[in-house]
């Protein structure tokens, strides 16, 4: 499915232009969880950098109470049946000023069709956490062709080409960094600087369900005013894969401090430097190396990656849960 990213961004580029929405915002919130709430995190650290709407997501079954007409809502759920998100959707209809379903079917693709909502569909047979490109770009392409742009077409395209060009580099990659971690023991951090912050989280998410082991994020420079002092005496053995921007002075400075700290617990590290000339080309990149390096431990330890028993079981009491 990693291996398919090449083709789920060329078919996200081929829509581009498709999908619009009318109407005057001021702010973008998505809603989502897991593997498709991340799309907001990232969307949210693209337009920090770019400029455009700030973006908000809400990973939570409770809609924000400043939901208003300026508010653009973007519902994004891979199988259209996330309880949460569908909570949260009809949380804001008839509140936000425009409101758009990103899903492969499902009870969004329904709510959208009652409605009258801009539907995106997104291909099916996936694993959720794999289908980033296809979530991303669609909703890039939505943006831009809304006059909403935070990333142009252009830049999309180049994008394309380069994971396409870098695929075979991210396997390599990906392999070293699997057996790296299998190799040595504790917990594992992965450690970066803004804005790489949802790099960071979706790299721990991609462990958690593929690989099964648990996983702690640090990123700097909000790691030195209160994670640094637990590293004083942390007790645990860990492991820490160093994610960096070379072409960032300031992010490398500040995870070369993060890495001397490291060093002193006596942790082992890892230096994961990204590759491309944007933050889109080295957040897809990082994204590519990280979620196919999670299979690849999973493999490792003899462990299935698409299996989730624990959020099969979630899932079974959700509707249970979310009434109580």
């Amino acid at each position: 499915m990693y291996r398919g990213w090449v083709e789920q961004l060329r078919g996200a580029l081929m829509e581009w232009g498709r999908y619009r929405i009318h109407g005057v915002f001021n702010k973008i919130v998505v809603l989502g969880m897991g593997g498709s709430g991340i799309v907001g995190d990232f969307l949210s650290a693209l337009s920090m950098i770019h400029g455009g709407l700030p973006v908000f997501t809400l990973k939570s079954h409770v809609s924000p109470g400043f939901i208003d007409s300026g508010t653009l809502a973007i519902s994004v759920s891979y199988s259209g049946n996330t309880r949460e998100t569908i909570l949260a959707t009809m949380g804001v209809l008839g509140r936000a000023g425009g409101v758009a379903v990103v899903s492969s079917g499902g009870y969004l693709r329904e709510l959208a069709l009652k409605h009258g909502i801009p539907f995106i569909p997104l291909p099916s047979g996936l694993a959720p956490r794999a289908s980033l490109p296809s979530m991303l770009f669609k909703i890039l392409g939505l943006l831009d062709s809304s006059g909403l742009r935070i990333v142009g077409r252009g830049e999309a395209e180049e994008a394309f080409a380069f994971i396409k060009d870098n695929m075979g580099g991210a396997e390599e990659e990906a392999r070293r960094l699997a057996e790296w971690i299998n190799s040595v023991q504790g917990l594992l951090v992965i450690a970066t600087h803004t804005p790489l912050e949802p790099l960071a989280v979706r790299g721990k998410n991609e462990f958690n369900e593929n690989s099964k082991i648990p996983v702690k994020v640090d990123v700097a420079p909000e790691w030195m005013h209160n994670d640094i002092v637990g590293y004083e005496q942390p007790g645990i053995p860990l492991r820490v894969v160093e994610v960096v921007d070379p072409s960032d002075r300031v992010g490398r400075g500040l995870v070369e401090f993060m890495h001397g700290v490291y060093v002193e617990t006596g942790a082992s590290t890892y230096r994961l430097a990204l590759r491309g000339g944007t933050l889109l080309e080295k957040m897809m990149y990082g994204s590519l190396v990280l979620g196919l390096a999670s299979c690849r431990l999973a493999r490792l330890r003899g462990i299935d990656p698409l299996e989730t028993k624990s959020i099969k079981r979630y899932k079974e009491s959700v509707d249970s849960l979310l009434q109580a």
